[in-house]
């Protein structure tokens, strides 16, 4: 009887990242990520029952990176909300911008036009980030930090922001890691823009009463 293991299993996971990483979903076969792995068919099978699994596998394990970076830089404590913000900007970007996390962005987004693991990879991955971080925006609301509107869209709205300076890096046939000096002018524009719509709104104060004196 065949032996199952988690570092096997986690072996084969890592080989398939590879794999599918150079030669996409439909250039890569089980024969591939065998040979890459180093185990017959029959082990891998046993792991995996097709290659649509493991490359599913392989997306959601790549965005679960992302919701465990969104975890730990959100702290509903911080005192300063741009601060706060802030860090959450850097390590957020500096992770879903890397190479090998934008070579499972394009793999996601070539397979949601053929597959369902396009809105499976969302559904599992992002949108639990945006539940997170919408979570710690209604927290800061509630703090008076930031003015209380809609969180769900606050979250995609400042993601989409943090992102506006990068997008092209999507389409880089290689691209590199962004240094921290950009990551840190790209976060600092975006949460500007955003402070500036959702900050904590001032007390007006009353304006003078210019009214004319009636005359008698």
């Amino acid at each position: 009887m065949r032996i199952k293991s988690e570092a096997k299993r986690q072996s084969i996971i890592n080989a398939a990242s590879v794999v599918f990483g150079s030669t996409g979903f439909e250039g890569s076969s089980m024969s591939d990520i065998c040979n890459e792995a180093g185990c017959s068919r029959g082990t891998l099978y046993s792991y995996f029952a097709s290659k649509e699994e493991l490359f599913l596998e392989v997306m959601i394990l790549g965005s679960q990176a992302s919701i465990d970076a969104i975890s730990a830089a959100l702290d509903p404590a911080a005192s300063n909300i741009e601060e706060a913000l802030a860090q959450f900007g850097c390590r957020l970007l500096a992770l879903i911008y890397s190479p090998e996390f934008l070579a499972l962005r394009r793999l996601a987004m070539a397979e949601a036009t053929r597959s369902e693991f396009g809105q499976l990879f969302y559904t599992r991955g992002r949108k639990k980030g945006d539940v997170m971080i919408a979570d710690f925006l209604r927290q800061a609301a509630a703090a008076g930090k930031l003015r209380a509107e809609d969180p769900d869209l606050q979250a995609v709205q400042l993601v989409g922001l943090l992102e506006s300076e990068l997008s092209e890096m999507l389409f880089s046939a290689n691209p590199q890691p962004l240094e921290p000096a950009r990551i840190e002018r790209v976060v600092a524009n975006a949460i500007r823009v955003f402070m500036s719509a959702y900050g904590p709104s001032q007390t007006p104060t009353s304006p003078p009463d210019t009214r004319a004196t009636i005359q008698k």
